[in-house]
């Protein structure tokens, strides 16, 4: 885009006009970075036209404001020093901001600034930054500008405008969407965004009925609206702000058009739906945090957050409670805040997880493993949208299955297959087939009875289906459990899984015929000792000693029910009994990521997948802080 390289004119005036010595600066900060003392300074940006504020405060800053209060509170806080936060108001353009910009990269102190949440200040903001080796993590910038440059020491923290469209895309597609409007603002941002939009659509098959732009100062959107208020079309895309949406959205229903929208990251804020008012029924929008149980960083975060501000956690905090977690990790790994060791560290930082999701990235600090949820508003609140990119992220790892052994997978083998029904043993044996392309073990252990219902109850007749069907080995260690006490049976169990590990790769855990559950989790707490992974798919996400836990939905009822209701007035082309049918068989993903990353799994892999489970991590900043 023409207009988004604007940022190479404005880095000639930033840098000609007035000379700032970028060289001298970056060679200051070196200097006091080696002297390893003070306070770690770092810069915050409030920007009150672009962020979440309740009571009169930022969520954003709120967020970073838990988080440094949890590490300056460590018994050696970060490196032995403190973390000082410098806060600076943003302004509305990227000239305003100049003068600022100048002064926070002249002083050797500052380490980092996280803000400029307007992608068209971030962007050439990041010149600035990269020049005079200052960390920038922008929390909400999406635009693919950002990382296009191959800067050292920018890094996104918002999944890119190409992974939202994408996301977006298969939202409609699963919703049943095969026609499509498409309207966008007329600015560098939002008119990415819709065209990434329109190349995704393209792409799975649906039809653009109308594509249409407009000035977001406009009031009157109903001459624009008029063109195509007499198409068939299933939904509407609207990439804008929330100001400007609002109103296109009252005037869309004022109009007699009551079809589902689908909108970008920005309406998940109370502008939008203030300004849309009733309108804003059945709006679908992207976020990256929500709570979820079996993530312990998560729910602690909540209740601190609750517990501080006396507010739910949003959106906002969770991207600077993140930022602040994954800035503190890099600096403890590296050691230092000496600015070229610190970007390298958080280049080749191994998947890091945050109360948003995985965080890693590439060379040219592009976020990589976070993943777009959604969710929809409905009766004046925003509803889960369960499952609903479940799909997305498998066919995600899919791609890259098939990229790398296409003599082995064919086109989309799981996402296919669990789109269908499946009988209980046909979903196991799927979900065992997802975990051994996850952990590519050749030879799994089992430990069993051998009866019929000691065999039934362990999964030894699903996984030697299996294991035969793929070549693979499977090694048994059987214990008459029924003959044993409790004693006895301990130590058998210690015994196979010594006697396992040395000649597996994996070891299945599931039930034994009589055996107390806590007994099972006792037991399974040493199964890291044997330097195996261990997996499941009988939902025993609760045993966090375990490597890998696969199992169909908790969240999706296929008769409709329950959180599935929202969807019964976004479907198009089927009821949501078919959705839950469909849905239904996508897997739950729980990892222990330490452990697999101890064992070898590939990043790559967890990163695709991207679950929102994980298993073995604490609760405190202090057990996570290093991860």
């Amino acid at each position: 885009m023409k207009a988004g390289y604007l940022w190479l004119l404005l880095l000639v005036c930033l840098s000609g006009c007035s000379s700032p010595d970028f060289e001298l600066m970056a060679k200051k900060r070196l200097e006091y970075a080696r002297q390893n003392k003070g306070d770690i300074e770092i810069v915050v940006f409030e920007d009150p036209a672009n962020s979440i504020y309740i009571n009169g405060t930022s969520t954003y800053l709120n967020g970073i404001k838990l988080a440094v209060e949890n590490i300056n509170q460590r018994s050696g806080k970060l490196l032995g020093r403190s973390i000082k936060l410098n806060i600076e108001q943003d302004a509305s353009t990227f000239d305003a901001t100049k003068n600022t910009l100048r002064r926070i990269a002249d002083n050797p102190k500052i380490t980092a600034v996280l803000g400029h949440a307007d992608s068209n200040i971030a962007i050439p903001a990041s010149v600035v930054y990269e020049r005079s080796q200052i960390l920038f993590m922008p929390p909400f910038s999406t635009a693919q500008g950002l990382t296009s440059h191959n800067f050292q020491y920018v890094f996104r923290m918002m999944p890119s405008a190409k992974i939202m469209a994408e996301q977006l895309v298969s939202v409609a597609n699963i919703l049943g969407y095969q026609k499509i409007v498409i309207l966008y603002s007329r600015d560098d941002v939002n008119r990415e965004l819709a065209f990434l939009f329109e190349d995704f659509a393209v792409q799975m098959g649906i039809d653009l009925v109308q594509n249409s732009s407009f000035f977001a100062k406009e009031t009157n959107y109903r001459p624009l609206i008029s063109q195509f208020n007499s198409k068939a079309f299933d939904a509407i895309f609207i990439a804008a702000g929330p100001e400007a949406s609002g109103h296109i959205v009252q005037q869309l229903r004022e109009m007699g058009i009551n079809k589902p929208l689908l909108g970008n990251e920005v309406l998940n804020v109370p502008s939008y739906t203030e300004t849309a008012g009733a309108a804003a029924e059945n709006t679908i929008v992207p976020i990256v945090f929500r709570p979820t149980k079996n993530n312990s960083l998560n729910m602690n975060f909540i209740k601190q957050y609750q517990q501080k501000y006396a507010v739910a956690a949003d959106i906002d905090a969770a991207q600077g409670y993140d930022s602040i977690m994954l800035l503190a990790t890099a600096i403890e790994k590296a050691g230092s805040t000496i600015p070229p060791l610190l970007s390298s560290t958080l280049h080749y930082l191994p998947a890091w997880p945050g109360v948003t999701g995985l965080h890693a990235f590439d060379s040219s600090g592009e976020l990589r493993g976070k993943r777009y949820l959604f969710n929809v508003w409905q009766g004046g609140a925003w509803h889960v949208l369960p499952a609903i990119n479940s799909p997305y992220l498998l066919r995600r790892f899919e791609k890259s299955l098939l990229k790398a052994e296409p003599n082995k997978y064919k086109a989309a083998p799981f996402s296919k297959l669990m789109a269908q029904r499946l009988s209980a043993d046909e979903l196991k044996i799927t979900l065992l087939e997802l975990a051994q392309a996850i952990l590519k073990f050749t030879r799994i252990g089992i430990i069993y009875e051998n009866t019929e219902s000691g065999r039934q109850i362990s999964g030894y007749n699903i996984l030697k289906q299996m294991v035969d069907k793929h070549g693979l080995k499977l090694l048994e260690c059987v214990i008459p459990f029924s003959t044993l006490d409790r004693k006895a049976i301990e130590r058998e169990l210690v015994n196979c899984f010594g006697k396992l590990s040395l000649s597996t790769d994996t070891q299945y855990v599931s039930a034994y015929e009589g055996i107390d559950e806590n007994l099972v989790h006792r037991l399974n707490r040493i199964l890291p000792l044997f330097k195996s992974s261990s997996l499941s798919v009988e939902g025993r996400q609760a045993d966090t000693n375990l490597s890998l836990v696969l199992d169909k939905r908790s969240d999706v009822d296929p008769l409709g029910l329950g959180s599935m209701q929202v969807y019964r007035s976004l479907l198009h082309g089927m009821n949501v009994q078919q959705l839950g049918e469909r849905l239904q068989n996508f897997p739950e993903i729980a990892i222990n990521l330490k452990e697999l990353q101890k064992l070898g799994v590939s990043d790559e892999t967890l990163l695709l997948l991207s679950p929102s489970s994980y298993m073995g991590l604490g609760t405190t900043p202090d057990a996570n802080a290093a991860q």
